[in-house]
């Protein structure tokens, strides 16, 4: 495995106001993949989210949080893919019965794709909303951009079973009229082959892109996988299941078992806890609720 592996990778160019960013996931990816058997098309796709995740992700100046979510239809009913500032991914997805399409428009067909940055500082939400409209992820990431930021980019996205990859180029929001480079690229790079190329280091692939430009490499920045669930989160989602539901949940289960759908780690809340949280959102005490 290379040194490239788990990795992103930030670069621009220095006589264009054009910037960029590779990322390559293998631990991470494979850590993604541990708590589901994924057909083939959800689990390419999900690779793809996660690689694009990491690069939208590379640009969170601030201690937040970027989802990037897909509502499908009865193929892929639910992908989400979250990274936060420090590029810590945790996804999933969740899908209808097989046999399911091959093709990207019929798997999310009528679906949208939504983009949501919070931040945890001053507790602000920017969202956006786009259909899946294009033909693959990638270009609907590029109407996203288009749409919602006005700002023309370019994403390349592959995934299989060992690797998630991507590449983004992206115009700087104080760009000028070009000289026609950005359109040049654009076709030059079209139906390349992102997983294959992900194979070289980050020298030799920027070298073999971009063979007349002048490029500035920064330094490769981790990429791992991270959930961040614990008590605190498992007991907050549960207040927002209500009191009556939480009734009727104890008197099921004592304790109450909750499972992480993101890495699968098993939680019990004491019946206990659960008259507690009750109690706080009824404004009772919990010897009145027994």
């Amino acid at each position: 495995m290379s040194d490239t592996a788990d990795t992103l990778r930030r670069f621009i160019f220095e006589e264009e106001e054009i910037r960029g960013s590779i990322v390559r996931l293998d631990n991470t990816w494979q850590q993604l993949l541990t708590n589901e058997q994924y057909p083939q098309q959800v689990g390419q796709l999900l690779g793809e989210a996660a690689a694009a995740t990491a690069l939208l992700g590379c640009n969170l100046k601030f201690d937040g949080r970027l989802t990037l979510q897909i509502q499908g239809n009865e193929h892929l009913r639910l992908l989400v893919m979250q990274c936060d500032n420090e590029l810590r991914l945790r996804g999933l997805a969740r899908f209808g019965d097989e046999p399911l399409p091959d093709a990207f428009t019929e798997l999310v067909d009528n679906g949208t794709l939504c983009v949501t940055v919070e931040s945890g500082a001053k507790a602000e939400r920017y969202q956006s909303i786009v259909p899946l409209s294009e033909i693959n992820l990638a270009e609907c990431l590029g109407l996203y951009y288009r749409q919602s930021v006005q700002l023309p980019s370019l994403f390349m996205l592959a995934a299989n079973e060992q690797r998630a990859t991507g590449l983004m180029l992206q115009v700087m929001p104080e760009r000028k009229a070009g000289n026609g480079r950005w359109q040049q690229l654009m076709e030059s790079l079209g139906g390349l082959d992102m997983m294959s190329m992900s194979a070289l280091d980050d020298e030799l692939l920027i070298t073999a892109l971009f063979p007349e430009d002048d490029i500035r490499l920064f330094d490769s920045e981790p990429v791992t996988f991270h959930c961040g669930c614990s008590d605190t989160h498992i007991e907050n989602m549960l207040r927002v299941l209500g009191s009556e539901e939480l009734v009727s949940l104890v008197a099921d289960q004592n304790p109450v078992e909750i499972c992480c759908e993101f890495c699968n780690r098993q939680y019990e809340v004491s019946a206990e806890r659960i008259w507690g949280i009750v109690a706080e959102l009824t404004g009772t005490t919990e010897s009145s609720l027994h």
